[in-house]
């Protein structure tokens, strides 16, 4: 008896059809297989750039020789066969060229959209900067010569050194990061708008959110926050360069619950942390009296 139910056929693609998918499918191979040689490449880099990143809290316990590690420094050979140089660099032109427009947008311009927070290395008060699309940290040596007893020369060349290990403070919260130094940032941001410039690898060490369309920086853990309101360009004072004003202090629906209704009292419990820094860095002593005893705010004396 025969199957009154026979297997259904499957149709068969012409021969040219069926060259031409094969053919297709080959080419997306070779795409795909070069995507994932890049990200495989990118993720290396900053694997080696960031590895192992530290992260610690303001509950921490303090080192018992009330000291930290050395930040690590790299300096570059002059050699122009160096392949760690040739590699940042790399990476650095790379960015350069396909970047400059976000870069445009985010922090190289006056009109609010500019990404900043402040935050410490060191005794050192800084505003720094954040670009999102930027593959790594970087540093001015002049900043970084504020900050370290043991200071570096100029190399003849822009690429100084990386700095591994530094300690960053934003408010109560400690992070451990790199950097890489240059003698001139002027090429990546403009120079008199920053002496420091987070990219990635901070961005993933803090978890941080940012908003570019309403000018906004957040750190949080727990349930502190620090979040950082860029300042925003006023029509009638277009001709002063508003974008030096420090970025703005938020307070959290938790600081309100904690009866803290002004920014400059929530600023009374930042950066405490780098009391524990030991002696390779450079002490400010306004900072230390500052951080130990506080200050007298305006808003006080009334």
């Amino acid at each position: 008896m025969e199957n009154a139910n026979p297997p259904p056929t499957h149709p068969v693609l012409p021969a040219a059809l069926r060259a031409r998918f094969n053919q297709e499918l080959q080419e997306l191979q070779k795409i795909s297989a070069f995507i994932d040689s890049r990200l495989e490449s990118i993720e290396q880099f900053l694997n080696r750039f960031a590895e192992q990143p530290n992260e610690t809290s303001i509950n921490d316990p303090e080192p018992d020789n009330g000291s930290v590690d050395t930040p690590l420094v790299s300096p570059f050979p002059h050699s122009d066969n160096d392949s760690d140089d040739e590699e940042v660099l790399n990476e650095l032109c790379e960015y350069e060229n396909t970047g400059t427009l976000h870069r445009e947008r985010i922090i190289n311009s006056f009109d609010g959209d500019d990404l900043a927070f402040e935050c410490m290395i060191g005794f050192r008060k800084f505003t720094a900067y954040l670009d999102p699309f930027l593959p790594m940290n970087i540093i001015s040596r002049k900043a970084y010569n504020t900050i370290m007893v043991d200071r570096l020369e100029w190399t003849g060349k822009n690429l100084i050194a990386i700095i591994r290990d530094v300690y960053v403070f934003v408010g109560s919260f400690t992070y451990i990061t790199d950097f890489v130094m240059l003698e001139d940032i002027g090429e990546f941001i403009m120079s008199d708008m920053a002496k420091v410039l987070m990219g990635r690898p901070f961005r993933k060490i803090t978890k941080l959110k940012y908003d570019v369309a309403k000018g906004l920086v957040s750190f949080t853990k727990i349930f502190d926050t620090y979040t950082y309101r860029m300042p925003r360009t006023i029509p009638r004072l277009k001709n002063f360069n508003l974008s030096k004003v420090p970025p703005l202090l938020e307070l959290s629906q938790n600081d309100l619950m904690n009866k803290i209704m002004y920014s400059y009292e929530k600023n009374k419990f930042m950066y405490k942390n780098c009391l524990s820094l030991g002696l390779e860095y450079q002490v400010d002593g306004s900072m230390k009296e500052w951080l130990l005893h506080g200050h007298v705010s305006i808003h006080e004396t009334t």
